[in-house]
């Protein structure tokens, strides 16, 4: 009995210690949720939905109040809801392209336009784009995604926008001025996975000029470094950092196989690792009970 208690005290603190020792690793213990074609632009756009939650109601609504009275988007079709939405951004907003200050970074979307509105000085860079992108859309009832394309070292941030009419998901980015792409090969407004495959198609950008859209050639020089094939792309469900890193989704995301967002990636990552630290806390409590069962009596109950 006294050897069998000895190897179950050794069992449980060399399991206490692997399990130690992949918390400090945790990075690299991390799930990856992977993304496939179908998964990404399928009609289903309910889980697209859960960005929604990083916004309160009211600040729906003020952002509703703010479109009304800036843009006239009363049956229009949602490409144009998205086209006026994108260039009222830009338009405002892109001499203010830089390093955004700690005290913009640190308020809400709607908090962020009413400064950068305020404020000349104040700067913003492509997440602040997208973000305040989603937010409108989202205010106007267009379910809208914010996407990251990473690329070592660097990293670029555009949305796409789901057209009710033609049931598609179509990319766009403000940061670039490029509001919505059309592919004049297939005649349809183009999503970021084809637009990254299609590079060499002739493209047309629209754009914000002024006081009205107009219709350019694509430049794709500046997404060369960003859509190579070999890059990560994340599509997020939320950004909302406040609520993604309390303490209660971060323990979630630590013992459940659950993420934030989708990953596009060539050479995924195998999820071994992920499991292999479920396996070890699964391991570690049941030492933890037959460690602990050694310094519980057994009672005997006796019938009366």
């Amino acid at each position: 009995m006294k050897v069998w208690r000895n190897k179950i005290t050794i069992l449980f603190f060399l399991v206490s210690v692997i399990n130690l020792i992949i918390f400090f690793y945790r990075d690299k213990f991390i799930y990856h949720k992977y993304a496939t074609r179908s998964s990404l632009y399928s009609e289903d756009t309910l889980k697209w939905k859960k960005l929604v939650y990083d916004y309160s109601n009211q600040e729906l609504i003020e952002g509703k109040k703010i479109l009304d009275g800036l843009l006239n988007l009363n049956n229009k079709p949602t490409s144009s809801k998205v086209l006026e939405i994108g260039k009222l951004l830009y338009r405002r907003f892109h001499k203010q392209i830089g390093i955004p200050s700690a005290s913009l970074s640190a308020g809400t979307i709607l908090d962020q336009f009413k400064i950068l509105d305020s404020s000349s000085s104040e700067h913003l860079w492509c997440g602040n784009f997208a973000a305040m992108l989603a937010f409108f859309c989202w205010s106007e009832g267009i379910p809208c995604r914010y996407i990251e394309i990473i690329n070592p070292g660097d990293h670029h941030v555009v949305n796409e926008c789901y057209l009710k009419e033609t049931k598609e998901w179509v990319m766009s980015d403000i940061t670039t001025n490029h509001l919505l792409l059309f592919n004049k090969n297939k005649d349809k407004f183009e999503n970021l996975l084809n637009t990254r495959d299609s590079l060499t198609d002739p493209l047309q950008s629209f754009e914000a000029a002024d006081d009205k859209i107009i219709v350019n050639s694509f430049q794709r020089d500046f997404y060369g470094k960003y859509f190579g094939e070999g890059n990560t792309i994340n599509y997020y469900y939320r950004i909302n950092n406040f609520e993604l890193y309390k303490p209660t989704e971060k323990i979630r995301r630590y013992f459940l196989p659950t993420a934030w967002y989708e990953e596009v990636n060539k050479d995924p990552v195998s999820n071994f690792y992920f499991y292999l630290k479920q396996f070890f806390i699964l391991l570690w409590l049941i030492c933890l009970i037959f460690f602990l069962g050694q310094f519980i009596p057994f009672s005997k109950f006796k019938k009366v």
